[in-house]
Formats: C-alpha cells, structure tokens, sequence
C-alpha cells in the first residue's frame, strides 16, 4: 500500500484539519479532536493515537490505541498532528473515508464522536433492509415504544433484535411473524424466515404483558 502523506495542525498552527491533500480528504478533524490528541500524549511517551474501524451489526465499531514510539504498524496511514501523529488502521481506510471526527467533552460526557457517511452494512441487501425497518418497521413498533434492529443476515434468514416496548412483550413472536416477516417476504422473496436474537427475560417495559393485544400498524 501508499504511503498517504497528510498534515493534521491545532490553532497553535493556524490550520484545523487534517487531510490527505487539498483535493481529496481522507478524514477532517475538528479542533475538539486536536485538542485531545495533543492533551492524551502531551508528556508521555506514546507518540500517536491509532484508530481502527470494523463493521458490527450494522453499525460502526471504533478504537482508540495510543501507539508508543517507534512501535507503530508501518503499514498504518500516518497523519503528522503537530508533534504527534494520528495513525489509521490500513484496512479501517475504505470505512473511515470523507469522515468528520470529532472529541466531544460537556459535563460529565466525554466522547469521540465520528459523523460517518459510509454504508455500516457490507451488502445491497442488507442495507436496503435496514432501511425498510427504518422507514415502515420501526415507525410501526414506535406506536408501541418498540424498536427493531436488523443484526445479521445468513443463509436467507433475517436476524433482529427487539428493544424497548418489543423486549418482553407477550405480542413480539405475532409482530415478527405476522408483521414483519410478511412485509420483508413481499419486498424481499429471497428472505425465508426471521429470527429473534433478543433476551426477553431482560425487558422491564413490554408493551403488552398478556395474550389479549394486538401487533402494532406497519404503513407503507
């Protein structure tokens, strides 16, 4: 792989982002990052901080390594930051691009925060169902206090996770095979069946807590 030369500076040098070149930006950060690249490892040791991105469930998983001196993967995209660097994990490359990371610290809360415009799925079909549970699945179970998460997808069956007013609720086995595996069947013919990953003894707000009720309203 390239080497990607790239230029990360605080206000101590008057520019705040970090890019590969003016062109193409692999990543921006903001100040609020910056500031604590420079406070995690002003002093110590470790000359960068290393991030690595992996897919999960739909969803971004992100980790955060201070890398000692002369330690690092060679194979990393290093980023100058003033005196540090900030490493990239060359694999977490294709799944950090044109990203916004940011530090976030108010009060108590203290947080990396990416804004990230990368598919979280790894397929066409898994993404085009996330977004069918975005746009009618979950808007139905809302009506409920329900959510419904779309966690892997194997062999042409669907796996969910029921939260919220779906988790223990007496009516979540009809609302999956009623509702929602009728609706993903009509969109998606391939999906065979529909599993349901969720720990039901944890629920402390079921919608319904006996037989007597009915699944939610799926609109279109």
């Amino acid at each position: 792989m390239t080497k990607r030369a790239g230029h990360c500076y605080d206000e101590r040098m008057n520019i705040k982002e970090i890019k590969i070149n003016p062109a193409v930006p692999l990543v921006t950060l903001t100040q609020g990052a910056i500031d604590k690249v420079f406070d995690s490892l002003s002093g110590g040791t470790n000359e960068g901080i290393r991030l690595t991105v992996a897919r999960q469930s739909g969803e971004f998983v992100y980790k955060f390594d201070y890398v000692e001196k002369g330690k690092g993967n060679p194979d990393d995209i290093s980023l100058p930051c003033g005196d540090y660097r900030f490493f990239i994990n060359p694999e977490s490359e294709s799944l950090i691009k044109d990203s916004v990371i940011d530090y976030v610290s108010t009060g108590f809360a203290q947080a990396w925060v990416i804004d990230n415009p990368n598919p979280a799925w790894d397929s066409e079909l898994a993404r085009e169902i996330s977004k069918l549970f975005d746009e009618v699945i979950n808007p139905g179970v809302g009506e409920h206090g329900g959510h419904i998460k779309l966690v892997n997808i194997k062999e042409h069956i669907a796996y969910v996770e029921m939260s919220g007013g779906c988790q223990g609720c007496s009516m979540a086995d009809k609302t999956l095979k009623h509702g929602v595996l009728r609706i993903l069947a009509e969109k998606f013919p391939q999906i065979a069946d529909l599993i349901d990953v969720t720990d039901h003894s944890s629920g402390n707000k079921p919608f319904f807590s006996s037989e007597q009720g009915n699944i939610p309203t799926f609109r279109p």
